[in-house]
């Protein structure tokens, strides 16, 4: 994990992010609905879990997108991570759920053989037992029995700073499937056309997964 800080003199965000870093809440959230169905068909085909196959496509957009490896140091200070990692939430057998980390690898095999190990040993462990405070992670949490319009997260002024996306219930509608999608940005950081350079990104890593090598 590689940090670099931001020279505030010469950034281009230095007015904004001056303005917005001492809101009591200030993180804008946006949801929308994106077409998933060139990624849900790959993992059909090749036999491998929807989720790390959306979590893979999503982590891999993120890490193109310089607002969701921006963070805030404990002194106030804006920096830039080298590599963002994904962190989901997982429901295990009493129906509760579980934070497990994940490493992005750029080979799609090895982060879906990695990630299934993390699974299995998250999912062992009680619920919430171990919670790793990590500032390279984006934080995902996982709906897929509802698909919702808008969404609002628990906030902690520690990791205000972390992005975070909401992925929902899949929608089939004859030969298209669809999915909600919630992400939420610290305004000091990021504007809504950096949410739209993600999705945009997202949605051009679904629709030429089928170039994935395996």
């Amino acid at each position: 994990m590689v940090n670099r800080y931001i020279d505030l003199t010469t950034w281009h965000r230095k007015n904004h992010f001056e303005f917005y870093k001492g809101f009591e809440q200030p993180c804008f959230n946006i949801c929308l609905t994106i077409d998933v169905t060139e990624a849900i068909k790959f993992a059909n085909k090749h036999n491998v879990s929807k989720l790390f196959t959306l979590l893979y496509l999503s982590s891999k957009a993120c890490n193109n997108v310089e607002a969701f490896k921006l963070r805030i140091s404990a002194s106030g200070k804006p920096y830039k991570l080298n590599k963002v990692h994904p962190s989901a939430t997982l429901m295990n057998n009493e129906e509760l759920f579980s934070f497990c980390n994940f490493k992005f690898d750029e080979d799609f095999e090895n982060f879906i053989h990695e990630s299934n190990k993390n699974k299995l040993h998250e999912l062992a462990k009680p619920a919430l037992s171990e919670v790793e405070n990590r500032e390279d992670l984006i934080f995902y949490s996982i709906i897929p029995w509802l698909s919702f319009t808008s969404f609002s997260h628990a906030q902690s002024k520690e990791c205000q700073d972390i992005p975070k996306i909401v992925f929902g219930k899949f929608n089939y509608q004859q030969d298209k499937i669809t999915m909600p999608i919630s992400v939420e940005l610290h305004h000091a950081l990021a504007d809504g056309l950096d949410v739209a350079k993600y999705i945009q990104a997202f949605e051009n890593e679904i629709s030429t997964c089928h170039e994935i090598k395996l």
